[in-house]
């Protein structure tokens, strides 16, 4: 039997200070050796956890698993009396102490009540026997009942800040939208809030995938170390709780995800990262579809999400989205405005700058012919002048045409949004860049978001796990388009390639193509090849 032992999980920092203050001051009045106070679990039958008091940590380690309602300290489970003991050891519920446990002699213990229901139990004890007395007894039964009242308003207080915590979340959120942040960092901090204010060990941000309706892609995973590898990650949606929260638009909590099914089927979250997770939260954010999805998940053994929880991330959810939504309002009102600028421009370069050099260089061209007689030299000098005037409108009317080019796969344009994408990625990290660019075809527009997302994934693979100094991204294009990143790293851990590089295969699949890696002692090369799409 133990009496006290080591302490399962910290519950809340509020709640947690108050208790461990209600069980000193109980040592103290007591003259107690030992204090402790039981939490019990939502059935009431059994202890949670215990805040300890006079015994060190290596004691409690030493000691292992806490008594969870078994020997003298279940006396107390379902009583609502005092129960206070000359010598526990002796009593008939005694089932004795696990090795390393320290002496402990008399016992005794009372009911802790917050509004009315039991929420826990005050044990102290001591290595003599017969130390406690009536007076002792009364004396812990009114600090109970003082307890009881501070833990209530400990509760009170720490669910006001906790919803006032995840209240400011969602303003931060939507300020952030509203301010103009990149929605893509966004997104992440969603994910980071969510497991943060949730307590949950890892989360994620999970959207439409583009080309199918059935799929979400990860684009944001945040928490545990190996959960970063879930970015790019392609989860079906029949069949499965996730499907039916992002389709509906309703959160749900889930109290073993690997074990959750609908239609009969196992509903996977996150492929084998689902077997060390246990309590799951879905989020939707937005209507029916959602915009997205909101996953947060808790090792397997961790106490389920509270359903409170469900209800302030629900409303955290519909502030973001509502924010998104204007966000992206706002977005396609850029776009619309920078494309009529574009127009503007373009019409009034070619309505009145292209028109008046021309008119220009008619006249110019007129006065050369008036003087080719005359004047041979001036006019040959003028007349070079008018095709110097002819190459300038050319150049004009090419930047007319580029402006009404929304989606711009020329080689400068391609080479330049490589370039910054892997700048922005490499920026400060200590890694030098080499971009290249090969091939005399053009990158056909289609392919350029793809081209564009597999080097940055690939780049950011190479900042994170490769511990490089230098990474090469040659993008290759003739009868078939090629992106080769290589680095002089230590290469890529091998989860990283079963599920981060999940998506980018499935990206060359998609268009027939595929992705290889190689590593050797010089580093490691990825490639992305696909055919070159046949031209009509």
């Amino acid at each position: 039997m133990s009496v006290l032992g080591s302490q399962p999980t910290a519950h809340s920092t509020q709640v947690d200070g108050t208790l461990k203050e209600i069980v000193q001051a109980a040592v103290e009045t007591t003259g107690a050796t030992y204090g402790a106070l039981g939490v019990l679990d939502d059935t009431g039958a059994a202890y949670e956890r215990f805040v300890v008091v006079g015994m060190d940590a290596a004691t409690r380690e030493r000691i292992g698993r806490p008594p969870v309602g078994a020997g003298v300290v279940g006396l107390l489970l379902g009583r609502s009396e005092p129960v206070r003991l000359d010598d526990l050891t002796t009593h008939p519920e005694a089932v004795g102490f696990p090795p390393g446990h320290p002496s402990m002699r008399s016992f005794l213990g009372v009911p802790v009540r917050v509004r009315g229901a039991v929420f826990g139990h005050l044990f102290v004890t001591v290595e003599r026997v017969d130390a406690f007395t009536v007076a002792d007894e009364a004396a812990a039964v009114g600090l109970a009942a003082a307890a009881g009242l501070a833990i209530g308003n400990a509760e009170l207080v720490e669910r006001a800040e906790h919803r006032r915590a995840w209240a400011q979340a969602g303003t931060d959120i939507a300020t952030a939208l509203l301010s103009g942040a990149d929605p893509d960092m966004v997104l992440r901090s969603i994910g980071e809030q969510v497991a943060e204010l949730a307590s949950a060990d890892a989360a994620g941000v999970l959207v439409p995938s583009p080309d199918d309706e059935n799929v979400l892609t990860v684009v944001v995973a945040v928490g545990a170390h190996y959960y970063e590898y879930a970015e790019g990650v392609r989860l079906p949606l029949t069949d499965t709780q996730l499907g039916t929260a992002h389709r509906t638009g309703t959160p749900v909590l889930i109290p073993d995800v690997s074990a959750a099914a609908v239609g009969g089927q196992r509903a996977p979250v996150l492929g084998e990262l689902t077997e060390r997770f246990g309590p799951t939260l879905m989020i939707p954010l937005g209507g029916r579809p959602a915009l997205g999805t909101v996953v947060a998940m808790r090792r397997r053994g961790r106490e389920p999400f509270e359903p409170d929880t469900l209800e302030l991330a629900s409303v955290f959810a519909a502030q973001a989205s509502v924010a998104l939504e204007l966000a992206r309002s706002q977005q396609r009102e850029r776009r619309l405005q920078v494309q009529a600028d574009r127009d503007r421009i373009a019409r009034d370069l070619h309505d009145h700058v292209v028109q008046r050099i021309f008119a220009t260089g008619l006249a110019l061209d007129r006065v050369s012919r008036s003087l080719e007689e005359t004047l041979p030299e001036t006019a040959a000098a003028l007349a070079e002048r008018v095709d110097e005037l002819d190459g300038t409108i050319a150049r004009i009317r090419s930047a007319i045409f580029e402006l009404h080019e929304a989606d711009d796969a020329s080689p400068d344009a391609v080479r330049s949004r490589i370039v910054d994408v892997v700048r922005s990625i490499t920026g400060g990290q200590g890694l030098r860049p080499d971009v290249r660019l090969r091939g005399d075809d053009d990158l056909p527009p289609a392919l350029l978001p793809d081209v564009v997302a597999v080097v940055r994934e690939l780049v950011t693979n190479v900042v994170r796990h490769a511990s490089a100094t230098r990474v090469t991204v040659t993008v290759t294009v003739d009868s078939e388009v090629r992106v080769v990143v290589t680095d002089n790293g230590v290469g890529l851990p091998a989860v990283a390639v079963r599920s981060g590089l999940t998506n980018l295969a499935d990206r060359a699949e998609r268009h027939g193509g595929r992705l290889t890696t190689s590593t050797g002692p010089k580093g490691t090369q990825i490639r992305w090849s696909v055919p070159m799409p046949r031209r009509d």
